[in-house]
């Protein structure tokens, strides 16, 4: 029955909310626009979700060559993947990870300026069996999460993103897509909602000299 995780769903998520609004409360409500920022994003699925919402019918990897990939290993500088003792969604991770309703597929992060708009890809280190013959594409494995970020700078800060997240039920690949465009204010962490799967965003002001 599709009702049967709402009331858990729910409670869940009023954990991570709680989580999130006692973390944001110290970040002031109108910061000036920053030099420079670091973006943390978390990526997770609903164990039982996705009933009634509509399945995607092709990714939205036709793009993806032309992104940005994050420097590895993990360390200072633009574009590097953070280290986790700069990680500051290890609380809602932590949440997500013991949630027996939610699986994390992905958690990373780094820093830029806020005026340099780039693309930034990412992907799960986890992955499924996928096919696509009418594509010409025979049988492989891809990230269970796939898509990108992008922060854009003006007047204010907009962050636009878009995710694929692919998952297998009843022994069939079904693919779910997020596209989102909000307007955001540092310190803020956004929570971006699907019926299979959700995002957190987190932007937040640091200092320029790395």
């Amino acid at each position: 029955m599709p009702h049967e995780h709402k009331l858990p769903r729910t409670l869940m998520l009023i954990a991570l909310f709680g989580w999130c609004l006692g973390m944001a409360a110290v970040a002031q409500a109108q910061e000036p626009l920053p030099n420079a920022v670091q973006i943390e994003v978390l990526v997770f699925e609903y164990v039982n979700g996705g009933a009634g919402s509509e399945a995607a019918e092709r990714p939205g990897d036709e793009g993806y060559r032309d992104l940005y990939v994050l420097s590895e290993p993990a360390g200072d500088g633009w574009y590097r993947v953070i280290p986790a003792s700069k990680q500051r969604l290890a609380g809602a991770s932590g949440v997500l990870g013991r949630s027996s309703r939610t699986r994390l597929l992905l958690h990373s992060g780094w820093q830029q300026p806020s005026r340099d708009s780039r693309r930034i890809v990412l992907r799960s280190d986890s992955e499924v069996h996928t096919s696509d013959p009418d594509r010409g594409m025979l049988s492989g494995l891809k990230p269970a999460a796939e898509g990108w970020v992008e922060l854009q700078s003006g007047r204010g800060l907009r962050l636009q993103l878009s995710f694929d997240h692919r998952r297998q039920q009843d022994g069939e690949l079904t693919l779910f897509r997020m596209d989102q465009t909000r307007v955001i204010n540092p310190g803020e962490i956004q929570y971006f909602d699907h019926p299979a799967f959700g995002v957190l965003v987190r932007v937040d002001s640091i200092d320029e000299g790395l």
